[in-house]
C-alpha cells in the first residue's frame, strides 16, 4: 500500500462537499506518465502537461492558474459485512474502518529556458483529515429500521482505494488511482 504510485488516471470530477473520495462517479482515463508519487514520504512530481490536460487548459491558463493548484492524497477503505437480524432478515452493510486525506505541499516547477510551467514538485504534507464509521454490533437494532436486533455480523471483503488528486477552485481531478480488494478479514 505504501509503494510509489504512477498508475491509472481518472477523469475530472466536480468536488463534492468535503471532497469525499467515495462520492461522485469517477471514470477511468488513460494513464498519466508524468505523475510520480510516493505515499510513504508524501513526495513526488506531477507533470504540468498532465495537469493542463486534466483541467482542459491551454498553456496560458496553466501558467495563470498554476499557483492556485493544490494536491491531495486520499486513502479510502470500505469493508462489506452481511448482517443477520431477527426473523432471518439479512442486510448488507458498507462500513468505513478509516479513511484519510492529506493536503500536500507543492512547488511550481518552471522550464529554465522558457520559464513555462513544467510541473509541480510535491514536497510533503501540511494538513490531513480522517473519517471512520461504526459497524453494527450484536444486540443493536437491525440496520435500516428492519425490526429486531443484530444476531450475527459476517465479514465479506475490504476495498481500499488510494488516489492522488489535483484541485483548482471547486474542481477536483483524480490523477492516479489504485484499488485493491481483499477477502482476508481484518485483524481485531
Amino acid at each position: 500500500m505504501n509503494a510509489p504510485i504512477a498508475r491509472t488516471a481518472l477523469a475530472v470530477v466536480t468536488a463534492l462537499a468535503g471532497g469525499a473520495l467515495a462520492g461522485g462517479v469517477i471514470a477511468p482515463a488513460p494513464a498519466l506518465a508524468g505523475v510520480r508519487f510516493d505515499p510513504a514520504t508524501n513526495t513526488g512530481f506531477v507533470d504540468g502537461e498532465d495537469v493542463r490536460r486534466a483541467f482542459g487548459w491551454d498553456d496560458a491558463a496553466l501558467a495563470r492558474h498554476a499557483p492556485e493548484v493544490g494536491f491531495t492524497y486520499h486513502v479510502g477503505k470500505e469493508e462489506i459485512y452481511s448482517v443477520l437480524c431477527d426473523r432471518d432478515v439479512r442486510v448488507g452493510i458498507a462500513y468505513n474502518p478509516g479513511s484519510t486525506s492529506a493536503g500536500l505541499v507543492e512547488v511550481v516547477a518552471a522550464d529554465p529556458g522558457s520559464g513555462a510551467v513544467s510541473g509541480f514538485r510535491i514536497t510533503g504534507a501540511d494538513s490531513g483529515a480522517s473519517s471512520i464509521g461504526y459497524l453494527p454490533e450484536i444486540g443493536q437494532d437491525c440496520p435500516g429500521n428492519r425490526g429486531g436486533v443484530v444476531r450475527r455480523v459476517t465479514y465479506v471483503r475490504t476495498t481500499t482505494t488510494e488516489a492522488l488528486s489535483a484541485e483548482f477552485g471547486d474542481t477536483q481531478v483524480y490523477l492516479t488511482s489504485e484499488r485493491t480488494v481483499s477477502i482476508t478479514p481484518p485483524s481485531p
